[in-house]
């Protein structure tokens, strides 16, 4: 209610004064903090719910009812009403956020790397809606929370994507209109727990170069602090993209994708690949090794002495 009246929020870290904000930044305020916040939060709630009325291996048809219709509800709450059946409409969602952000990141379509179309955070989400849906109704109820803490890593994928396009548009192209300045406040405000519990120092960085009110704004350093903790939010370089400049067809300067191995849940794939080869690598070494000793015992060895074999 801060930013409806006008007044101070009182809350234990990343206060905001929205003193300092007119009808325009209080608007915006309020728009993106219902959307992008209580939503948010709202479908986390709706998952859990559904994990929590859910029944291990039922015995009977239609046992975990309440599970499932808890977790369409959550879906619900992420596409919105005007979405359409297929995503097409236009909401003002979740579903509509990542949509708008994969067309600013270059993030968009099946492969992530498309200006137009669905966004790829989307898909991949949808994915995981589905797949939960599923193992809740075959009583897979593990399963399903797997589904449901990916689905709180994706989501953070259009929050960060949203701080960091208003740090760019603030920084880089001046943009000091209280719009913008609400605007990526309040996409601050929404992932900044998230990154805190990560790295309070992280967090702190991004929340005074972002917080109603701040005197500056780096994008580098706002960059900077969620590069160095992409693992730990479990969110891939390559999901959240860079800022993309669609006239010239490349990243905006310093706003390029983020630097770091393509993760999946907070796991490094390319040390999974490299340690599945070395380790596949040692295990023909071993089985060679003991095949060799074998032929040795058994007098006939693979490697012989030349002066020894027989013409």
């Amino acid at each position: 209610t801060a930013a409806l009246l006008g007044e101070s929020t009182s809350f234990t870290n990343g206060n905001a004064d929205f003193n300092t904000y007119g009808n325009a930044g209080r608007r915006e305020a309020v728009k993106k903090g219902t959307a992008y916040m209580s939503v948010w939060m709202y479908v986390i709630r709706e998952l859990e719910d559904a994990i929590d009325d859910c029944q291990v291996e039922c015995e009977f048809d239609n046992c975990n009812e309440d599970a499932v219709h808890a977790w369409d509800e959550g879906v619900a709450f992420y596409a919105g009403a005007e979405e359409g059946s297929d995503g097409s409409g236009s909401g003002a969602l979740l579903y509509s956020l990542a949509d708008k952000r994969c067309a600013n990141f270059k993030t968009c379509g099946p492969e992530g790397d498309s200006v137009s179309g669905t966004s790829n955070i989307n898909i991949k989400i949808f994915s995981e809606f589905a797949a939960g849906q599923m193992n809740l109704n075959l009583g897979n109820c593990d399963a399903a929370r797997v589904n449901k803490d990916r689905i709180s890593e994706l989501m953070g994928v259009p929050l960060v994507q949203g701080v960091l396009r208003y740090a760019h548009k603030i920084d880089s192209l001046a943009d000091n209109s209280e719009k913008s300045k609400a605007e990526g406040a309040v996409f601050a405000a929404a992932i900044l727990p998230r990154l805190h519990a990560c790295s309070p120092g992280a967090a702190a960085t991004v929340y005074e170069n972002m917080k109603v009110g701040a005197t500056s704004t780096s994008l580098s350093a706002v960059k900077s602090a969620f590069e160095k903790n992409l693992v730990c939010m479990g969110i891939a370089g390559d999901d959240v993209g860079g800022v993309y400049d669609i006239d010239a067809g490349a990243f905006f300067l310093g706003a390029a994708p983020m630097n770091e191995n393509k993760t999946s849940g907070g796991v490094n794939i390319l040390g999974i690949v490299l340690g599945s080869v070395l380790g596949g690598v040692a295990l023909i070494a071993m089985f060679g090794f003991v095949y060799m000793m074998k032929r040795e015992k058994s007098g006939n060895p693979m490697f012989k002495n030349p002066d020894e074999v027989i013409a």
